[in-house]
């Protein structure tokens, strides 16, 4: 027994010792679960590149699409035909699916032989003996001559726009077929069949084999999204979402990415996981350098790499007794299937001892023992790749979807998964221990690729059949052009018959009078109560209203809800419950003894007489109050008031909330003139000329006349347009019949049209998989604010389902599409209707009034239009399209319903309270949008005279090449010392740049002053001035042996011939240091600090530059630097070939415009004002930069000053006495105008200004200059978004893009202080440049920061330079 347990020791032992030896021979193959982790990040990033349509092109994996964008659903049914290609061997299926009651598949399959001659031959030999054996398949078979649908599985890379067209990347696999790379393989296949002749069949699509195992999988598990093939070669598929997805259009929904993983490390990316075995299988491989991952873990070569190992073993005497055969030495020998019978748990020692004989060995047990150990290591290092890389797939499935976890089956085939004994066990276990975060099922697939083949056909014959049912639906609701201008002219006409006496009674637009005849002035003032009545929810508000410069409204108000026995009792409960309300609200604001001026919104139909005079026409809201229509709500609500008894109240005015919204906006805008709710209800009202209202006494001046839209439709005019689905919604509300345009575009009505929708498209199995359930089938379950989430572009699907799971609706990924569709035809029908009904309105208003072009303003409230994301959009559009003649612009109210009905109330007691007037001094400061952008295009084309090397010279704007040709890209890093010279103080910052996971920026920074001696002395003196500063900072900093790289922002005109050299054109903002012009001022600062040991200036740049390359940092869609402070600058990308300055044609350089200078020769004399030239006489360079004379903070309070004096001069301001301060030039400085501009304590600040002048002002002279300040500042903010505005029209046609989306980033004092000064900018900005998205960004960190990224920059870019040149 002794003796038994030695032996067994020692064998143990010999076992051991042998499993060492192979390990450290192949230690570089065994691979840590850190390593794994790094493979798997390394894998992911591939797949980033991989789906960006910037980098796919040098991408190793290339993430093919597919065009598969489903997986089965379980409801495919009919016979089809696959073909699967993909080795030695060719397979022709027929596949029969139904679905009656129990899925089920039947298969029969004939396997053909594929010569290596048609393999290695001439592409349409190949396809020929594929067309020929799929006839044969038909004939044996006895398959009827109708026409089959035909999958194709091909097993090679190929590049899809569409399922049914491949065009072949590279062959793999040995094959070598000529002419057939870089051709549609579908196509071929097709030419074959119909020169084979008698085979009747349609090929639907071309898939790889493994969408062909994804989607075999997915028939049996609709978990089942991702599919892997680890045989003969490998491969993975997955379904990723569409909006990651650059290589094809479309946003919504999933497609089946084909990753071709086996070129993964083709780039480089594993050289350090590659051993000297991969490298000699590469190299002696008929692709070398190609499908390196596939060559460490495929079945095709996973034998020779056992062979390779053995041999080199046995050379250097670890194996055989260092003796080697013919067979050993012989490629091709040693089989992937001799892996699988060594690792074998009881046979395989044996099977190794067999093996080894047959190769010619005489295998000692510690050589089978080895033998089988190296088998181990191989294989195993396969599963842990493959598992890495599936790893990086599933995370970012569950990444995608935005889970915590991801349940998921993995659909796996191919030789080597199939029949290696520990194969799937070591791939599941270390898949699970990488991405714990995912509950994976791994299902083996049945009938390997070919089903899946069928499985796609029978999807993409399925999801074309059901979408042809769905668009034929949906067409229902489409609107044509033609449509919509019947709309707009059958609109016109209702209107009209709604104006005249004649017709009035009959028509459907009622066109009720409000006698509202004017909108505000901005004099209104007071204290008003405001009732709004008009849903479930009844507000009381107190109103108190400002006039002047100091305008404002403030509103206390509280909410009542009004129960639904209310709205539907009586009218005497309705309006005793309205005065409980206000008796509570009088009482809760303590103001019940105080008799206010009343405005009610009542938001229903009524017909007035008078202001305060109007009867209720119909009830619409769901409200059924009985004795109320044909009653004057008023004498309603004054009655109700009396039966209280308890306080009085002055009722001034009814009001609609259309004609509120209106009036709310008019207060801000005197172009408003229409209001329209888009919300719960739907209506428009507009100032209609008198002359044309029949239904009142009058023919001067305007009237407000509230439409009542509504009810359009009512006498059938719209029957052709509405749908089955319309009359669904009519026939279950309480009016039936009535309001039909208000059905189909208002919120109380959209979800239902859409649940109307959903109910028909289930009934007919196209969604929900054909179950309708009880919230379904609940009316109002669909509420109109779901359009809005569901239709919101930041929502992902995902979100989307979550939401139909909340309504009770389990839908799938492409059920979540097909309801985002339909919500987005109902939403779009509603927008288009409108903007058709607006059409109407709009081109009325400009036909009364006689002219050929109109503007005009709309006011807009209601939820559909705020909270929808394409709403305002769509209907927008529409109206540009029907009503060419017509600019609308549309603007959202804050309060209509309350605030509009204190306005109406104000106006109607209006006094008259004016401004003194001063547009008679200031009428030239005043531009209309025109007037910009006739300056808009002046300045365009000074763009263009810049940049032209015959032009420069005699151009006013210089446009100065920067030499900076990129911003920040996010990879910056580094330690760097920025210095910023533009003005009376010098700043020195020292500026860390960190892209450890998140880049982040770090600043340490220090200003100087510069004294005015300096400022005026030599250029020596001011250098001298800024090395001593630097040479103080670097001290502090305690940096002195680190030599930083330097960047200089020097904020004055230079021209550059690199960048780090810099001449000065000339000096400006008060400097005026000798010997500087035309020098180049980084030599002249690298002179003044190289006795300090600090290196060169690396790069020198000008403010604008530096704010654009701060901003850039942050937004990398920033190309458009702007400082608007003392002086006023702009730069911007320009495209290489606009710049005849400098040499080359590729890429683009920034240009610094100097557009301070715009106008120096005479281009803007005509806007230029008295004020302006007096100003430039008195500056220190009298002829130049007189555009920044116009604009900037270092002249904006002294042209207030100026325009002050003459006023006062001329006895319109301080009852014409004039101070010795005010006469003193600089007294009044723009710092001033900021705090005069305050909304709240405006007039305060200006009053307190004024006094330390010398001047005692009154309330009006204070309105008076706060009103100069406006325009002053106003126009500043037009000229430069005129300036602007020429910047980006010229980007977006330089990009040739129909819209152009950038950011602009900012600068400067006059933008950052002034109250109102970056609105303006923004708003004008917009108008004038609609076609384009403009973001604006504040800079940080000023110039500074900037000069130290465009160091960064250069530092990048010279580094990358180097890499490229040495190996890194």
């Amino acid at each position: 027994m002794f003796a038994v347990h030695l032996l067994s020791f020692y064998f143990s032992k010999l076992q051991e010792d042998q499993i060492k030896k192979v390990d450290r021979f192949l230690y570089a193959m065994r691979l840590s679960d850190e390593q794994l982790m790094d493979i798997s990040a390394r894998f992911h990033a591939e797949m980033e590149k991989g789906l960006s349509s910037e980098s796919n092109a040098t991408a190793a994996v290339k993430m093919l699409p597919t065009h598969v964008f489903s997986t089965p659903d379980g409801s495919e049914e009919g016979e089809f035909l696959a073909l699967d290609l993909g080795g030695s061997k060719f397979k022709v299926l027929r596949v029969k699916v139904s679905d009656n009651g129990k899925r089920s598949v039947e298969m029969e399959s004939e396997t053909y032989p594929i010569p290596d001659e048609v393999m290695n031959g001439r592409g349409t030999d190949l396809f020929v003996h594929v067309a020929e054996s799929l006839k044969d398949f038909i004939q044996r078979k006895h398959i009827n001559q109708k026409r089959k649908p035909l999958g194709f599985t091909f097993s090679f890379p190929c590049g899809q726009s569409k399922v049914d067209e491949g065009v072949l990347l590279s062959w793999s696999k040995n094959y070598k077929a000529r002419g057939v790379v870089g051709t549609n393989v579908v196509e071929s296949l097709r030419h074959a069949i119909d020169s084979v002749g008698e085979v009747d069949v349609d090929v639907l699509a071309l898939v790889n084999d493994t969408v062909g195992t994804m989607m075999t999988c997915g028939y049996d598990d609709q978990h089942c999204e991702v599919g892997v093939i680890v045989g003969t070669g490998t491969n993975a598929c997955y379904m990723e979402e569409m909006r990651h997805i650059d290589l094809v259009e479309g946003d919504e929904g999933r497609m089946c990415i084909n990753t071709e993983w086996g070129a993964f490390g083709d780039d480089g990316a594993l050289d350090d996981f590659i051993t000297q075995f991969d490298r000699e299988i590469d190299a002696a491989s008929t692709n070398p350098g190609k499908q390196l991952f596939e060559k460490m873990v495929s079945g095709m070569y996973m034998g020779e790499m056992v062979r390779l190992i053995l041999l080199k073993m046995a050379k250097e005497g670890l194996l055989f007794d260092g003796k080697v055969s013919d067979a050993l030495r012989t490629k091709g020998k040693f089989h992937t299937k001799h892996i699988t019978l060594i690792e074998q748990y009881k046979e395989g020692l044996k099977n190794t001892k067999d093996i080894l004989l047959e190769l010619g060995l005489s295998p000692s047990e510690d050589d089978c023992v080895a033998v089988q150990h190296v088998c181990t290591i191989v294989s195993f290092r396969s599963a842990n790749l493959c598992a890495a890389a599936l790893a990086a797939v599933l995370n970012r499935v569950r990444r995608s979807r935005k889970l915590k976890r991801l349940r998921i089956t993995v659909g796996v085939d191919g030789t080597v998964y199939r029949m290696h004994p520990q194969y799937p066990k070591r791939l599941h276990k270390v898949v699970r221990r990488l991405v714990p975060e995912c509950h994976v099922r791994f299902v083996l697939s049945e009938s390997g690729s070919s089903k899946g083949a069928a499985m796609v056909t029978a999807v993409a014959q399925r999801r074309a059949a059901q979408r042809k049912e769905i668009d034929d639906t949906l067409a229902l609701l489409s609107l044509s052009p033609e449509n919509l201008q019947q709309v707009r002219d059958q609109m016109r006409v209702e209107l009209e018959r709604g104006l005249r006496k004649d017709s009035h009674s009959t028509a459907c637009v009622k066109m009720l009078p409000s006698f509202v005849y004017r909108t505000p002035n901005g004099t209104e003032r007071g204290k008003f109560l405001a009732l709004d009545l008009g849903g479930t929810n009844f507000r009381v508000l107190v109103v108190k209203i400002r006039s002047g410069i100091r305008k404002s409204v403030r509103m206390y108000n509280k909410i009542y809800s009004i129960p639904l026995e209310i709205m539907q009792g009586t009218g005497e409960e309705l309006f005793d419950h309205i005065v409980q309300c206000i008796s509570d609200f009088l009482d809760y604001m303590g103001m019940k003894n105080t008799r206010l001026p009343l405005g009610f919104t009542f938001s229903f139909p009524c017909r007035q007489t008078g202001i305060d005079k109007g009867s209720l026409v119909s009830w619409t809201k769901g409200f059924k109050a009985t004795d109320c229509e044909g009653n004057d709500v008023v004498d309603m609500l004054r009655e109700a008031i009396k039966r209280r008894n308890e306080f009085d109240l002055d009722i001034v005015a009814v009001v609609n909330d259309t004609v509120g919204t209106m009036m709310t906006c008019a207060y801000e805008d005197p172009k408003c003139e229409i209001g329209l709710i888009a919300g719960t209800g739907s209506n428009v009202c507009y100032m209609e000329e008198m002359r044309n209202i029949e239904t009142v006494e009058g023919d001067e001046g305007r009237m407000c006349i509230n439409t009542e839209w509504g009810g359009f439709g009512e006498n059938d005019c719209m029957e052709n347009i509405r749908t089955r689905f319309d009359r669904e919604v009519d026939e279950g509300s309480l009016n039936k019949g009535k309001q039909r345009f208000e059905k189909m575009t208002s919120g109380m009505y959209l979800g239902e049209i859409v649940r109307q929708i959903l109910i028909d498209l289930t009934s007919r199995g196209l969604l929900f998989r054909g179950r309708i359930t009880e919230p379904l089938k609940t009316r109002g379950i669909f509420e109109t604010k779901f359009l809005s989430q569901i239709e919101s572009d930041r929502l992902a699907l995902l979100q989307v389902r979550s939401i139909l799971q909340h309504l009770g609706l389990d839908s799938t990924c492409d059920d979540s599409i097909i309801v985002k569709e339909v919500c987005g035809v109902v939403s779009r029908r509603a927008a288009q209707l409108c903007g058709a009904g607006m059409a109407a309105v709009v081109d009325k208003i400009r036909e009364n009034r006689g002219l050929s072009h109109l503007q005009i303003t709309v006011g807009v409230d209601g939820t559909l239009y705020k909270l929808h994301p394409h709403f305002s959009g769509i209907l927008q559009n529409t109206v540009k399209t029907l009503a060419p003649e017509c600019d609308v612009e549309f603007v959202l109210s804050e309060d209509g319903s309350g605030k509009g009905a204190a306005l109406i109330t104000a106006v109607a007691r209006r006094q008259k309270h004016r401004l003194p007037s001063i547009d008679k001094y200031l009428y030239a400061m005043r531009f209309s949008d025109e007037t910009l952008l006739d300056i808009m295009n002046r300045f365009k084309i000074e763009l263009v005279n810049g940049l032209g090397r015959d032009t420069n010279p005699t151009a006013t704007v210089k446009m100065l090449p920067t030499f900076v040709r990129s911003i920040p890209d996010g990879s910056e890093k580094g330690d760097f010392i920025a210095l910023d010279l533009g003005g009376s103080a010098f700043r020195i910052l020292r500026v860390k740049v960190s892209d450890e996971k998140k880049q982040t920026v770090q600043m340490e920074s220090q200003v100087y002053d510069t004294p005015e001696d300096i400022i005026h002395g030599s250029g020596t003196q001011l250098f001298d001035h800024v090395a001593e500063c630097l040479g103080d900072f670097i001290e502090k900093q305690n940096i002195k042996d680190k030599k930083l790289p330097v960047g200089f922002t020097f904020s004055f005109p230079c021209a550059q011939t690199k960048l780090n050299e810099s001449y000065l054109l000339n000096w400006t903002k008060r400097f005026k240091a000798s010997g500087v012009e035309g020098m180049d001022v980084v030599a002249l600062l690298n002179k003044a600090i190289k006795k300090r040991g600090v290196p060169d200036i690396m790069a020198v740049v000008n403010d604008t530059v530096g704010t654009m390359m701060t901003c850039g940092f942050d937004d990398q869609r920033c190309e458009v630097g702007i400082i608007i402070g003392t002086g006023t600058n702009a730069c911007y990308m320009e495209e290489m070939r606009h710049i005849d300055l400098v040499e080359g044609d590729e890429g683009r350089m920034c240009i610094n415009t100097e557009w301070g200078a715009f106008g120096d020769d005479g281009m803007l004399e005509d806007i230029r004002t008295e004020f302006d030239r007096e100003i430039d006489r008195g500056s220190l360079n009298p002829g130049k930069q007189l555009f920044e004379k116009m604009v900037s903070g270092m002249y904006m309070g002294e042209l207030v000053r100026l325009i002050l004096v003459k006023m006062a001069k001329e006895g319109f301001l301080f009852e014409g006495r004039i101070t010795p301060e005010l006469l003193t030039k600089g007294t009044f400085e723009t710092k001033h105008v900021s705090a005069i501009e305050k909304s709240k304590d405006g007039l305060t600040k200006a009053k307190e200004i004024l006094a330390r002048l010398g001047v005692e002002p009154s309330t009006d002279d204070c309105i008076a200059v706060q009103h100069v300040c406006n325009i002053v500042s106003h126009r500043s903010a037009n000229l430069i978004a005129a300036t602007l505005g020429g910047i980006l029209s010229r980007i977006k046609d330089n990009k040739g893009n129909p819209r152009l989306r950038t950011t602009v980033g900012i600068d400067g004092s006059l933008y950052k202080m002034h109250p109102q000064y970056s609105r303006r900018l923004h708003k004008t900005v917009r108008r004038l440049v609609p076609e384009s998205d403009v973001r604006f960004l504040l800079s940080e960190s000023g110039s500074s920061k900037g000069a130290a990224m465009v160091t960064a920059v250069a530092y990048r870019l010279a580094d990358q330079l180097s890499c490229q040149n040495w190996p890194c």
